[in-house]
């Protein structure tokens, strides 16, 4: 296992070089213009705060400076990581309390520079990813190598590569899953502790705990004694809560400083007035996470609610006993969590749905054990998923105004989604030669997405939040 572990960094590392390999080739004007700008052009932002202009440009890759990476998010927790939560004007000073500290406090402790604390960032990511393909995905090498290639190589996986708190979050988590599996709760414990103090979507969390703790407790017959460890289980989480809220008051001399940063964030209760984003390409992706994960995932649960009763087999086993079932029912209740949420909250506007979704620990638990059992599927289950997924996600995206035309490169990220995941589902049915060839052209294209969605957050162009 140790080998095998350190074979999957290696492998990492590899891409990471990859990546800034094919980064550095389209910052090359020729480059760039006989290849991908043949098929699309980059973002330009101009002006100030009040009175910007982004437009598309056909102009080859931005250089990589460690000024670049200080956009959106990345400059509030640059902030946090300079000055915690002193209440202020300057530097993002009312808004600093709606993030938590662990990442900006790592950050400060480093003392790394923008660019350095992004490689961190995917070195933690790719980490957390080898620890979880190791324990999540038994099966032959070749499965767990490619699997991993997969999914350190999904067209979401830019946001790894930049000053976010999405790797430590994976990391934390990762870690707490090695601590359910092995029954450590040392482990457990100071994973979801640490993880409560990383980002506020931790409570969609300890919510998916609380509800999976009650539906095996109804299973159960009411079993007492599952109350005690449902306990301990929530128990990091609280403590983890107050050190931020301690943190925070430290700093800013408010116990209210969370609340009050809520103010100048959309969150309330309201209809959806219109399908919107923030850009096409993350429309895109934030499609493909709807129909392709959050719906699957409340399909999933209805499954499972509908057969608690019967003597009916489930697919994934699920129960007190099953480590892997408990896990995969915390994830399907946090990415409806998530889903929920946001359909009751953004009026319409699916900006960052795939940040919460397919970039978090959950998306990746469930995807492994899902790919380990997928074998067990029938090619006629298989077809049947994989085109109701497809079939609506294509009513949805010609249906809805948003985004203009389906067939530019904006939506090259939402293609090689549905592609990667035909892939997975499909592969094993592959000859070997076929599978390497589909595997490096995916990986490929997957990486140049990627580098096209860097080069946007550099040029502050609306993609994250």
């Amino acid at each position: 296992m140790k080998k095998q572990f350190l074979f999957l960094l290696l492998i990492g590392v590899l891409s990471l070089l990859f990546f800034f390999g094919t980064f550095g080739l389209l910052q090359n004007g020729k480059i760039y213009r006989n290849t991908l700008g043949v098929v699309s052009q980059n973002y330009e932002h101009t002006g100030g705060w009040s009175d910007f202009n982004i437009s598309k440009v056909s102009k080859p890759y931005l250089s990589i400076e460690d000024s670049s990476y200080l956009n959106w998010d990345a400059a509030i927790y640059n902030c946090i990581s300079q000055n915690l939560y002193t209440n202020e004007e300057a530097c993002y000073g009312k808004v600093r309390p709606a993030f938590f500290p662990l990442f900006p406090l790592l950050w400060k402790v480093t003392q790394a520079s923008p660019l350095v604390i992004s490689i961190l960032n995917y070195l933690m990511f790719i980490i957390s990813i080898a620890i979880l393909v190791t324990y999540l995905l038994p099966g032959n090498k070749r499965l767990v190598i490619t699997t991993f290639i997969i999914l350190i190589t999904l067209p979401t996986s830019v946001i790894y590569l930049i000053p976010y708190s999405e790797s430590l979050f994976l990391l934390c988590a990762a870690v707490a899953v090695v601590g359910m599996l092995r029954d450590r709760y040392s482990l457990y414990f100071i994973g979801f502790l640490l993880m409560s103090m990383v980002r506020p979507a931790t409570i969609f969390v300890l919510l998916a705990i609380v509800v999976t703790e009650v539906f095996i407790f109804i299973r159960n017959k009411g079993n007492y004694r599952i109350i005690r460890h449902s306990l301990l289980k929530l128990l990091p989480f609280l403590i983890g809560y107050l050190t931020v809220w301690i943190i925070q008051y430290l700093s800013s001399g408010s116990w209210t400083a969370f609340v009050d940063a809520q103010e100048h964030w959309a969150g309330k209760i309201q209809w959806i007035h219109e399908i919107s984003d923030w850009s096409v390409e993350g429309f895109g992706m934030n499609t493909f996470a709807i129909f392709f994960v959050a719906i699957p995932a409340l399909a999933y649960l209805f499954y499972i609610g509908f057969t608690m009763y019967s003597k009916k087999q489930l697919l994934f086993n699920i129960d007190e006993k099953s480590k892997r079932g408990y896990l995969l029912l915390i994830s399907l209740f946090y990415l409806v969590g998530i889903f929920v949420f946001t359909l009751l909250t953004s009026g319409g506007s699916l900006h960052s749905f795939f940040r919460f979704t397919i970039c978090s620990p959950f998306f990746y638990i469930a995807a492994l054990i899902a790919i380990s059992n997928f074998p067990k599927l029938s090619i006629k289950f298989e077809t049947k998923m994989f085109g109701v997924s497809f079939l609506l996600l294509c009513l949805f995206i010609f249906v809805v105004g948003y985004g203009g035309s389906r067939f530019q490169f904006s939506f090259f990220g939402l293609f090689m989604l549905i592609v990667t995941s035909f892939y997975l589902l499909t592969r094993r049915f592959l000859s070997v030669r076929s599978d390497t060839i589909l595997l490096f052209l995916i990986v490929v294209f997957n990486t140049i997405w990627n580098t096209y969605m860097l080069n946007i957050f550099f040029s502050n162009g609306w993609i994250f939040t």
